[in-house]
């Protein structure tokens, strides 16, 4: 860290330095969101935290809903009935709605520019909505999407889930077999793409469930319930096209999309 000292009519005083070594243990929590909340009623999740995407078809895949704000009156948008919002037990709700025939609103909560980080451990316990049409996702985009835009910034899935229980991945053949649920976590960057659903005997997306990534330097690892039961391993080297995940920090998206490709 470099300093100087100003102030009006006065000459700036000299550079001052010093430098610091992080020496955090491995393991170490440095960041949470609880979604705790003591006001007695449904609340707005935290905005030093969260902040949303918003509109029709935001986010380019087509899909059919409105995703609205903390607040927002934006027709289809209704305050009285947020899409997003703490329960009083400290359990965080996204909420997809049909104020009216062939009209859904949902949400997009991310945390872009307000927090993000690179390398280590992230996690988030999740109970899914099982249900045809139904897009519920945990995952990062590059900060840098801004500036070299999608996918060159790196985009990393930690859980993705379509339509109800018993769906066969990408048809007959290509996933788990009839009557397996499953999620999926994959990995996307320039002519980069990867991913394979998990799946195992009794595992059910509609209960809770803990999914996880562990993100190294030239490594991204998936893991369902335990960072111990690792499923998936991505390296520059398993695949073809251009690695993102070095290039700098990412930030957190939690939504419910309606529809979409």
């Amino acid at each position: 860290v470099k300093a100087i000292a100003t102030a009006s009519g006065d000459t700036a005083s000299s550079v001052a330095s010093q430098t610091f070594t992080p020496s955090i243990a491995s393991g170490t929590l440095v960041w949470s969101d609880e979604f705790s909340n003591s006001t007695g009623a449904n609340a707005q999740p935290n905005p030093a935290t969260w902040t949303y995407d918003i509109g029709t078809n935001c986010c380019g895949n087509n899909e059919l809903e409105d995703y609205c704000a903390w607040g927002s009156s934006v027709s289809p948008c209704n305050p009285a009935q947020p899409n997003a919002y703490e329960d009083i037990g400290g359990i965080l709700h996204i909420v997809a709605r049909q104020p009216a025939a062939g009209v859904y609103t949902s949400a997009r909560m991310k945390t872009e520019g307000l927090f993000s980080f690179q390398y280590g451990r992230i996690e988030a316990r999740i109970k899914l909505p099982e249900g045809q049409g139904m897009w519920p996702a945990f995952w990062l985009l590059g900060n840098n999407i801004t500036t070299i835009s999608w996918p060159a910034c790196g985009e990393a899935d930690v859980m993705e889930h379509i339509d109800g229980s018993n769906t066969p991945f990408g048809g007959p053949g290509t996933g788990p077999a009839p009557g397996y649920d499953w999620t999926q976590s994959s990995i996307h960057g320039t002519n980069l793409n990867g991913g394979t659903p998990y799946t195992t005997a009794g595992f059910s997306a509609a209960a809770w469930h803990t999914y996880g990534m562990i993100w190294t330097k030239g490594q991204i690892q998936y893991y369902v319930d335990s960072p111990s039961n690792i499923y998936e391993t991505f390296t520059p080297t398993t695949l073809s096209g251009t690695w993102p995940f070095d290039t700098g920090p990412q930030f957190v998206i939690l939504n419910l999309a309606v529809g979409g490709d």
